[in-house]
């Protein structure tokens, strides 16, 4: 049999199949960071909808109906009326560091009654929501 016939050595194919095994092991790594990263922010991006809606809701209103954002250890809770309340939950890597925050209420106007800081933690970096007082939105700040 000739010398070109013969195919791969042993050491070559073993080589190429560690190759291919190390890049296989890093890409899911990569994607699952990935996922996380947008899992935060679509839950960033439906609090900030939620909050719009209720500002919106309660600037309409011609009644004295509180709209509250209510926050649990588990989810948060866009309280309508006695009847009606939309549970949201939080993603995997959130967690309330505020033990007891207080429910964010809107006025008839649409403007937050009792301005708060809530700490949280996303996938163990420190965050602040901060609800200020006026008709502003809430926003986020790494602490």
């Amino acid at each position: 049999m000739l010398q070109t016939e013969r195919g791969f050595t042993l050491i070559e194919a073993l080589f190429a199949l560690s190759i291919l095994s190390i890049i296989l092991l890093l890409i899911p790594r990569q994607q699952v960071e990935q996922i996380e990263k947008l899992e935060l922010q679509h839950f960033f991006d439906t609090l900030e909808m939620d909050v719009l809606y209720l500002q919106s809701t309660a600037g309409m209103q011609e009644n004295d109906i509180p709209y509250v954002l209510k926050f649990n250890p588990d989810s948060y809770s866009i309280v309508l009326d006695r009847f009606r309340e939309i549970k949201r939950e939080y993603p995997a890597q959130f967690s309330l560091v505020t033990s007891f925050p207080k429910n964010v209420e809107f006025y008839i106007s649409g403007v937050i009654k009792n301005p708060q800081t809530i700490r949280v933690s996303l996938a163990g970096e420190p965050y602040q929501i901060v609800f200020p007082l006026g008709k502003g939105r809430y926003y986020v700040e790494k602490r």
